[in-house]
Order: structure tokens, then C-alpha cells, then sequence
């Protein structure tokens, strides 16, 4: 049985519903015709139509594109499309969508936007699909009561009202300018009154529909329906004449019985191989879409991030400009201000003296003294006065200037930030997806080049019949699986036909089964990827937006420890950090205060990695000892002893679950254990040295691990080895960006690297240590800054996405074996040597002057 899948899109008013009712009624005369008021569609309605010859129709009406709802804020055409997406998702469709009709109400065909997200929707839910436009409610055109326009003049003013409604951005230009329908141009029709200017109900869905052979039926059920909607939409004349539709033979007679054709095992084989080959096909053709958009975007967020740094140049100028008008103003403020005192000093000296000159008086002092006093005072207030003024004026011009200053800044503040929000996506998940996509470009070309020719095989052997050409069909040679075929089976083909042909069936559902599974995988992987790209710049937002607060300043360095610090990690929140040491304790310290919290003690030898749990509840450590610990964080004691590393534990981590906990060895492997049962779910080979670092990479799937042997593995948890990388000397450190795309060793040459991990190439090498870098750590904030700590003393700051130093720090009075990063990439802390943690605030850190 065909099925045909209609989406209806457009206005409310017009008239959408009621054309799906009208064609429902004629195949089935006892659904009820429409109603005179069409009521508004609010969510996705479906109606199913089965025709008189066997095919089946589904209708689904959808909201407004006005985006009415009653007592809500009105629906974007996004949400719609959204709407109309999760419902066929929910609903399991498997027919895709066929047509979209597009109602327009020619009294009013205001234009719909369709741009961004909304076009790619559309695109998406509508690739393959024939688009109709019909525009609808002419006996509004000329008023209610005014004359039928002729088939002509409806021609024309279509042909405006398209025109005029066509604008940039809007539905009707992507439709007819910009869209490349599969079956041809975009149909249009006129639908409303009974005229020969319109189209019926009845013309449209023949034009679509009918083919040759038809039977009448049909035609004739949507005369009588169109007949009956046009007397509803011509309401006056209806209230006037009241007049009603014969109904005819073929009305009354009950719709007629459809029978669903049963398929063979062939063809239902056949039909499968040609939906995935068109899958196969859709996702390359997605692919080259997406590629398209994203280099868009990159143009678009290049465009912006250079306007950015145009305007934030202009704003400097300003704000330079205005700071030293700023400045002269506070000079000559000041200057005033001096000049007003000693004013001040004057008018008190010659009130002084008048008030003396009563005294001297009697002694025969000259009048003219006095006068002469007088005088001067009197100058002088008023100048004083004069001073006043000038100081106020100046004050303010001083206020102002500040008040111009103090915008200005906010203003290069502003672009600064979006100039830094677009060089990182520039540098950081467009240029991924940018590579993401070309490799996932090849992947599945290559897959369809390996595909295809073995599709077309087994389509032809189905085709094809036991004694032809099928015993040289590749796929029917393949499935014999090195047997040969009897002489018997050969010499009588005829007989053997059904046999061998329903073992050939078996063959190809079999082999086309491994091949979907195979596509299939590479789907689920490339999504997965995708998961583990874009979660780590969705958790960055958040935190940059919601939960970033005000800290304090970093407390001065923690001590306690009476041995070298070999490990240090925050608690997931930020709040505690852990140190391991050579005084063979575990202590926890507040990381706002700097003070001890709980010393945890149990180890036989050096503590040389230690990390927390996701809960913040466990600490796991590794110890020279060879024994890897769990503790519980608020009682200090042991919960578990993981043992059977035969050497020196050198590296642990949690699983973000919490569920797991992986451990490097001297013994050469890396061991995988449940920590609330303290066994060994996996142990890892390959390895040729001891295991300096292992972490978890994401959602911990996967695991990376770095060795003395100069390799740098990441390993699937439940397989083998994903990638190996290979570098030029013993690797001391690992840590993964949130995704795992890309990793930074520090190695004892001195040297910190940046791998990809699609292409096992180093993108980058950072130089600058004199010594071995113990210890490496990236920022989880979509890997913005890398710090490094080494044997020359020095604790080193990276910008990841351009390699620059942003600080060099040598505050530790001797060598640093162990760095790491707060979540949320604000805080670094550091141990060493000097028996001492230190903790610092990033912002400084890549803000601050820097030593070459």
C-alpha cells in the first residue's frame, strides 16, 4: 500500500482545516463535511485518508503560522516546526513526509520569516517533500459583497500578492527563489469560490494524486464536497438561497474495502536496501549541509570577532583620550585648589593685622595702614570668591571627565569580551567541528564507496533467479563461505531454485544486517563525539553565566607537610584541595582558607597521586607502596585497599560517575577497579615501561595514559586501544580536554605538546622549561589555558589555542612535581619540593606581566 505523508502549514483564518475535512468527507461520506467556523488548530492534529485505489493519505494539520494561542505569547515559526519534528519522532513515522501544502490567505499574505535554525528545519524535515502553495478566502479580496474577479484578473493580482509578500528572510522567497524542489517547481493554486478563476479542493487533489486509470469515485465525492465548502464559504448567498447538495448514487454508497498487498521476503529485502542506501545518501548529503553552515558561522564569528577588535581599538583611543583630559582636569583642579589656600592664608594674615591695627592706633599709626589693609582684604575675598568659582567649574569638568572615563572603559570592557568569546570559538569547538565534519566527510564516503557496489549485487541478485546469473553474484560467493556447489545442483537449477534462492535471501539479510549495523555505529559514534564537543562549551556557559562568584584571595602557601609534595587535586566544587607526599599522608586543606582539615594516614610509602571523587565523599590515592586507597573524606579512614600492582603506584583518577578508578603502575599496565568492591574490572597491556599518568577522558569511556616508554594510549574502558601517539621522550604527565580531542603531555625533554587525537599529530609544542615538566593540567572551561610545573622551579601558564606564555611564576624555592586546575578554571594549585601547596588565582596568572 502507498502511503503519502501531507504536511499543512499556514495562517489560522486561512482555511487549512477545513480543506483537510472536505477531502475526508468525499472518500468517507460518513465523516462529517466541515463545519461554517473553522476552529483553530492549537497543537499537531492528524487525519488519515485511505483512497478508493489503495493508497493511504495522513494529513497533519498544524498550528497558525500567526502563532496564536489562546492566553500565551504567540509561537515562533521555529517552535512550530519543533512541534511538528518531536511529533513525528514520538509517533515513530516511518513514511517520510511527502508533500507540504502551504495555505495563504490572499486577503492577507503577510510574510513569514524563515531564517537560522527555523530554514534548517524545514530542510530537514522537508527534503524530499513536494511544496504546494494555495492561496485561499478570495471572496475577501473585493469585499464581501463585491463581484467575482475573472480567471485573469485572479491571475494578476496572484502573481502581486506573491510579489509583495516575497521579501528577504521570508517563507515565500525560499520557497520559490532559493529552495530546489525534488519534483520541480513549487505548484500553486487558487482555491475559494465556485468560479472557473479557482481551483476546487477537487482540482488540487488530482493534480497530486489521480493518475491514470482512477477510478470516478473519488472526483466525483470531491465535486459534491467542494460544492458544499464553496456554499459554506459564500455565507451570504447560503443565508439567502439555504439551499442543499443532492447527494448522488456514489455518495450514499459505502466507501469501498482496501486490502493491504502482502510482501515477499524479496521484496521486502529490496524495499530495505533502497531506504538505506537513501539513508546512507542523506548523510553524506547532511554532512556537506552542515559543513556549509559551519563555515558560515566561522565567516560570520570571523567577521564579528574582527569588527570586535576594530571597534575595541577605537574605544581604547577614547578611552586613552579621555583618561589624560581626565588627568590635565585633575592637575589643574589640584592647582586650584592650592591657589585657594593660599588665598585663604592671606585673608587670615590681613584679618589678623586689622584686628591688631586697633591696638597700634593709639600708638599714632597712620590711617592710611588701615585702608591700605582694608583694601588688600577686600582683594583678596573677592578673589578668593573669583577661586571658588574656577574650583567648582573645574570640579566639574573633573566629574565629567570621569564620568566619560569610567564609559569608555566599560565600553573597551565590552567589545574586549566579545572579542574574546568569538577568537574562542574561532580557535576552539568551530575549528573541531570544522574537523569533526571533514573527517566524518571521508569516513562515510569511504563507506559508501565500500557499500554501494555490494548494495547493488545483492538488489541484483534479487532480481535475478538460481541458474541465470545469481552463481555469479559476489554477494551469493561471499555467503558460500568457501564451500563449492554440488555437481548435481549445478546440472538441475530448476530443481534446486527455491532452495538456493532462500538461502541467497538469508545471504543478503544477513550481510545487509552487518552493513546497517556498520553505518549504523559510525551514526552513533559521530554523535557521540559530537556529545562529548559540545557538552564541555554547554558546562563552560553555565558557569560563566550562573555560577561564577567573587573569590578571595589565594591564602598563602600550605604547610604541614614534612616531605616533598607529589600530588595535589581539588574537590570537584573547588572548595578542598588534596596533597599527597613523601611523608606518606594524605591531607586535605580548605582551598578559600589554606588551613588543614583532616590528615589521612595508612600509606607505607611515598603518596604520589591522589584525586577526589565527583561527590566530594572519597579521596582515591596511589602510593609508592604499590597499593592504591580509597578513604572516606569525613571520617579519614580507609574504605578500601586495591591491591595487585606489582610496582610503584604512579598515577590515579575517578570516573565522572564516580563508579570507577583507573591507576598507572611501574608494573607497565594500567588497572581499571570498582572502588566500592575493590575489584579489578579491567586490566590494560601494551605499555613497554612504567605508566607515569592516567586520567579519564569525558564521561569516562575512555582512558589516556602516558609512559616512560614515550607513548601517549587512549583506550576504550571496554575494548582495546583507540590511539596510540608517539613521542621523543619518557612522557611524565597527561591530561584530556572535556571531549578528548585533544591532549598536552610534559615530558622529561622539557617540552609540553599538543596532540590531536583524530590524527595522532602534534599540534603544538610549547617551549620554554629548562628542565623535565613533571606535571601538566588543562582548564576543563573548553581547554583555554594550560599550566605546567617542571624541575627548573618555574610554574608556566599557556594560552592552549595559540601557544603564548601567560605567565611564569618561581615563587616555589624548588622543584614543582604537581599542578592542577580547579572545574571551573579559576584556580591552579601547585606542590613541591619545598614541602609547600601554593595556590593561585588564574585571572592574575593571564593578566600579568611574564618573563621571556
Amino acid at each position: 500500500m502507498v502511503e503519502h505523508t501531507i504536511v499543512v502549514l499556514g495562517r489560522i483564518d486561512a482555511g487549512k482545516t477545513t480543506f483537510i475535512k472536505a477531502v475526508q468527507h468525499a472518500v468517507d461520506a460518513d465523516i462529517p463535511g466541515p463545519p461554517a467556523t473553522e476552529i483553530p488548530t492549537l497543537g499537531i492534529k492528524e487525519y488519515s485518508i485511505t483512497l478508493p485505489d489503495g493508497r493511504s493519505l495522513t494529513f497533519l494539520d498544524t498550528p497558525g503560522f500567526d502563532g496564536y494561542q489562546p492566553g500565551e505569547r504567540a509561537k515562533e515559526t521555529e517552535e512550530i516546526l519543533q512541534m511538528l519534528e518531536e511529533h513525528l519522532a514520538s509517533n515513530g513515522q516511518s513514511t517520510p513526509v511527502s508533500h507540504v501544502i502551504l495555505f495563504l490567505n490572499a486577503n492577507d499574505m503577510a510574510t513569514t520569516e524563515l531564517k537560522g535554525r527555523a530554514r534548517r528545519a524545514f530542510e530537514r524535515l522537508f527534503s524530499n517533500a513536494q511544496v504546494v502553495c494555495v492561496t485561499t478566502r478570495w471572496d475577501q479580496i473585493d469585499e464581501d459583497d463585491g463581484p467575482h474577479i475573472t480567471a485573469e484578473d485572479a491571475q494578476n493580482k496572484e502573481e502581486d500578492l506573491y510579489a509583495s509578500a516575497k521579501s528577504s528572510g521570508s517563507l515565500l522567497e525560499y520557497l520559490h527563489d532559493v529552495r530546489r524542489n525534488p519534483a520541480g517547481e513549487v505548484l500553486r493554486f487558487r482555491s475559494g469560490l465556485t468560479s472557473e478563476a479557482y481551483s476546487s479542493p477537487r482540482d488540487v487533489m488530482l493534480k497530486l494524486f489521480a493518475g491514470p486509470g482512477s477510478d470516478g469515485t473519488l472526483e466525483e465525492r470531491l465535486a459534491t464536497v467542494t460544492k458544499e465548502r464553496d456554499e459554506l464559504a459564500a455565507k451570504y448567498d447560503l443565508l439567502l438561497q439555504k439551499q442543499q447538495t443532492p447527494t448522488t448514487a456514489n455518495d450514499a454508497a459505502p466507501p469501498q474495502d482496501t486490502f493491504r498487498i502482502p510482501r515477499t521476503r524479496r521484496q521486502r529485502l529490496l524495499d530495505t536496501i533502497e531506504k538505506f542506501s537513501a539513508q546512507v545518501t542523506e548523510m553524506i548529503e547532511e554532512l556537506e549541509r552542515e559543513a556549509l553552515d559551519v563555515a558560515d558561522e566561522c565567516a560570520a564569528d570571523r567577521a564579528t570577532y574582527e569588527a570586535a577588535s576594530a571597534a575595541m581599538k577605537e574605544a581604547e583611543g577614547r578611552l586613552g583620550k579621555r583618561t589624560e583630559r581626565m588627568k590635565v582636569a585633575d592637575e589643574e583642579r589640584a592647582c586650584l585648589n592650592r591657589e585657594r589656600d593660599t588665598l585663604r592664608e592671606q585673608e587670615q594674615s590681613l584679618t589678623k593685622q586689622l584686628d591688631e591695627f586697633g591696638t597700634k592706633a593709639a600708638l599714632g599709626v597712620l590711617p592710611s595702614v588701615k585702608e591700605r589693609l582694608s583694601l588688600r582684604l577686600k582683594q583678596t575675598q573677592t578673589s578668593l570668591e573669583d577661586m571658588e568659582g574656577w574650583i567648582s567649574t573645574a570640579e566639574n569638568y573633573y566629574q565629567d571627565g570621569r564620568q566619560e572615563v569610567e564609559q569608555a572603559a566599560v565600553e573597551t570592557e565590552k567589545w574586549k569580551h566579545i572579542k574574546q568569546e568569538k577568537e574562542g570559538d574561532l580557535n576552539g569547538w568551530l575549528s573541531l567541528e570544522s574537523e569533526r565534519l571533514l573527517k566524518d566527510q571521508e569516513s562515510i564516503r569511504e563507506l559508501q564507496a565500500a557499500l554501494f557496489p555490494s548494495l547493488d549485487a545483492m538488489r541484483e541478485g534479487l532480481k535475478d533467479i538460481w541458474g541465470g546469473n545469481l552463481r555469479d553474484n559476489p554477494v551469493f560467493r561471499e555467503g558460500l563461505d568457501g564451500y563449492t556447489i554440488k555437481p548435481e545442483i549445478a546440472e538441475h537449477p530448476e530443481v534446486w531454485a527455491p532452495v538456493i534462492e532462500a538461502f541467497y535471501e538469508t545471504q543478503v539479510a544477513l550481510s545487509l544486517t552487518q552493513k546497517m549495523a556498520k553505518f549504523h555505529l559510525e551514526v552513533v559514534q559521530r554523535l557521540k563525539v559530537r556529545e562529548d564537543m559540545v557538552e564541555p562549551e554547554w558546562k563552560k556557559a553555565v558557569e560563566h553565566i550562573f555560577l561564577h562568584e567573587e573569590l578571595p584571595p589565594p591564602p598563602p602557601p600550605l604547610t604541614g607537610h614534612s616531605s616533598y609534595v607529589y600530588a595535589v587535586a581539588f574537590s570537584w566544587d573547588g572548595m578542598r584541595i588534596v596533597s599527597g607526599s613523601g611523608d606518606n599522608t594524605v591531607r586535605i586543606w580548605d582551598a578559600l582558607t589554606g588551613k588543614v582539615q583532616t590528615v589521612l594516614g595508612g600509606h607505607s610509602g611515598t603518596v604520589r597521586s591522589v584525586a577526589f571523587s565527583p561527590d566530594g565523599k572519597h579521596i582515591v590515592s596511589g602510593s609508592r607502596d604499590k597499593s592504591v586507597r580509597v578513604w572516606d573524606v569525613l571520617t579519614g579512614r580507609v574504605e578500601r585497599v586495591l591491591a595487585g600492582h606489582t610496582g610503584y603506584v604512579w598515577s590515579v583518577d575517578f570516573s565522572v560517575d564516580g563508579s570507577q578508578v583507573v591507576s598507572g603502575s611501574g608494573d607497565k599496565t594500567v588497572r581499571i577497579w570498582d572502588p566500592s568492591s575493590g575489584q579489578v574490572l579491567r586490566i590494560l597491556e601494551g605499555h613497554t615501561n612504567s605508566v607515569y599518568s592516567v586520567a579519564f577522558i569525558g564521561k569516562g569511556s575512555r582512558i589516556v595514559s602516558g609512559s616512560a616508554d614515550k607513548t601517549v594510549r587512549v583506550w576504550d574502558t571496554l575494548t582495546t586501544v583507540h590511539t596510540v601517539l608517539k613521542g621523543d621522550s619518557d612522557v611524565w604527565s597527561v591530561a584530556a580536554s572535556e571531549g578528548g580531542l585533544r591532549i598536552v603531555t610534559g615530558s622529561y625533554d622539557g617540552m609540553v605538546r599538543v596532540w590531536d587525537v583524530m590524527t595522532g599529530r602534534v599540534l603544538r609544542v610549547l617551549e620554554g622549561h629548562r628542565n623535565c615538566v613533571r606535571s601538566v593540567a588543562l582548564s576543563r572551561d573548553v581547554g583555554l589555558w594550560i599550566v605546567s610545573g617542571s624541575y627548573d622551579k618555574t610554574l608556566r601558564v599557556w594560552d592552549a589555542s595559540t601557544g603564548a606564555v601567560g605567565s611564569v611564576r618561581e615563587e616555589h624555592s624548588n622543584v614543582i612535581n604537581t599542578v592542577a586546575f580547579s572545574r571551573d578554571g579559576r584556580r591552579i594549585a601547585s606542590g613541591s619540593d619545598d614541602m609547600t601547596v601554593r595556590v593561585w588565582d588564574v585571572a592574575s596568572l593571564t593578566s600579568a606581566p611574564h618573563v621571556t
